[in-house]
């Protein structure tokens, strides 16, 4: 009889099952929920949809594999998982480094039920667990049909649960093909996790859509509860020997985390989304004294990782990053017109709907917009482009690059370069005449426009409307911040951001602007010209 217990609840419950019925082994000993409980709740959650916006080393991530490989075993989830990653050496680094120790030291209650798939030659990044299939797959997209993306890992393959693994990294359209994986499930379990990067962006965006759920300690002395993660740093108190503590906010008496909860902040939205939030101040390795002791004095003066990889919370410095006042700040009276004498510059970002951005040099270092426009047609970008007398204009030369090249060989008495990007190169520009390309490195030119809208005085735009209000709003969608190559361990900052469409283009107004004279020395010019030919037709 307590046989039939034990087995019952371990096939009905992960978190017994990891722990009790089979004690799971890890590489430091055997999983546990002591000094860990916050992970209870989320172990022995059934709700289809989670999420998980953490700081490093929470253990979300070993919880959910836990949790994938149990719901296979015991035919919870007969369809299988997709485990994604952002790119296929992670996929590696995860089967190699987690996985596959995971299997060795569990052979009984683990790798026995783990096989590789009979005639597959990969066996990195797919495993049969009880005929349910484990794929592991990086999240980038193989190749474009129409200019959307798709990717070939994902073909043919149908699944019960989907874990987004560090989401902040990943493309939205690749998660968007994923969940396409669920069609034929009863199940469509999905969970995302990442430690947080740009406000208001991947996991944080994410979780601002969940119940966004907090741990909160419960005080033996007063019976007050205190959120480490909501009352930072006040709630850090310092001992006499310099270690630091989780304190009530009412008495200042220490709390404990075995003496705590999940409390979601909106509980209206816990039939979409449970949300955990969980930092290092939650962690039994970590000493909140320095936690605090990184927050006031960053190492390397490094505060965003402190908040991203210690607090779990996303962080942009205001120099990364442009905001939607102080591109409205630069609006001019005038109203956007329908035409200009120019001589006028274009910048166009390519996709179904396409960015226009026109302007014109009226300086050395200044600019001037005239006309920012989302066209859907080729025909209507030429006409446009016309009735602003372009002299010169740069084109996304991706995704589509054949419509792209078409419309540029039409356009001969305008000088039109398509553009490449680099992340690498440290050239900053490099037209080429006989190709008609310009290449320039991503993050130079993106730190380029971010300067010609922060600094004063040089860029103007029309007065303030709603299109130059959708301007603003995805001229400041992209942030920098700084990315650590695993294998190379190097770093190199980044433009991270989606819906960025209308930066692009002023990405390409801003290099095609390089290549026309001012307006005011065209203008000059011009009346010479006119000038000449009218005593050429007296003669």
């Amino acid at each position: 009889m307590i046989t039939d217990i034990t087995n019952a609840a371990e096939e009905v419950n992960p978190a017994f099952w990891a722990t009790e019925s089979n004690k799971i082994k890890l590489q430091a000993g055997l999983y546990s929920f002591r000094d860990r409980e916050y992970l209870l709740e989320p172990m022995s959650s059934t709700f289809r949809r989670r999420c998980y916006m953490k700081g490093t080393q929470g253990g979300g991530s070993l919880l959910e594999l836990l949790k994938s490989i149990h719901g296979m075993r015991f035919g919870h989830l007969p369809l299988g998982v997709l485990y994604m990653f952002p790119t296929t050496d992670d996929v590696h680094e995860f089967s190699k480094a987690i996985l596959a120790p995971l299997i060795a030291v569990n052979p009984y209650s683990i790798g026995k039920w783990v096989k590789n798939i009979k005639g597959s030659t990969d066996t990195t990044s797919l495993k049969q667990i009880c005929g349910a299939n484990f794929f592991m797959r990086g999240a980038g997209l193989t190749k474009l049909i129409e200019g959307v993306g798709e990717s070939s890992k994902m073909k043919g393959i149908s699944t019960d649960k989907n874990v987004y693994d560090e989401v902040e990294l990943m493309d939205m359209e690749v998660i968007a093909k994923a969940r396409g994986r669920q069609g034929n499930s009863q199940v469509k379990e999905e969970v995302f996790i990442g430690n947080p990067g740009i406000p208001s962006r991947g996991i944080d965006q994410i979780f601002s859509e969940s119940d966004q759920r907090h741990w909160q300690r419960k005080c033996l002395h007063c019976g007050e509860w205190t959120c480490a993660e909501l009352t930072f740093p006040e709630c850090v108190k310092i001992r006499p020997d310099g270690t630091g503590y989780i304190g009530c906010m009412k008495c200042g008496k220490q709390v404990f985390v075995r003496d705590g909860q999940w409390v979601p902040a909106y509980r209206e939205k816990s039939n979409y989304m449970h949300g955990y939030r969980w930092s290092q101040l939650t962690s039994p390795n970590n000493d909140p004294a320095e936690i605090l002791e990184d927050f006031t004095n960053p190492p390397q003066g490094n505060l965003a990782d402190v908040y991203r990889l210690r607090l779990g919370l996303p962080y942009v410095s205001t120099e990364d990053q442009l905001t939607i006042g102080q591109v409205l700040s630069r609006c001019g009276p005038f109203v956007m017109g329908n035409q200009d004498p120019g001589p006028c510059s274009f910048g166009l970002d390519v996709g179904k709907t396409k960015r226009l951005v026109i302007g014109k040099r009226i300086g050395q270092k200044q600019f001037e917009l005239v006309k920012v426009a989302r066209l859907s047609s080729w025909d209507d970008i030429s006409i446009m482009i016309q009735k602003f007398n372009c002299k010169s204009g740069v084109i996304d030369a991706r995704p589509y690059e054949d419509e792209a090249r078409r419309f540029q060989a039409e356009h001969k008495n305008i000088r039109i370069f398509l553009c490449e990007y680099s992340e690498t190169t440290a050239i900053s520009k490099s037209y080429n005449l006989n190709t008609g390309m310009v290449k320039v490195n991503r993050t130079e030119i993106c730190d380029a426009t971010h300067n010609l809208v922060a600094e004063d005085g040089l860029l103007t735009l029309p007065r303030n409307c709603e299109e130059i209000r959708q301007f603003a709003k995805e001229v400041c969608n992209p942030a920098k911040i700084l990315e650590v190559n695993k294998k190379t361990k190097q770093s190199l900052y980044r433009y991270r951001g989606t819906e960025d469409h209308y930066r692009h283009a002023l990405n390409y107004f801003s290099l095609a602007a390089h290549k026309t004279a001012r307006a005011d020395s065209y203008a000059r010019k011009s009346r010479q010209y006119d000038t000449v030919d009218n005593e050429y037709a007296i003669i």
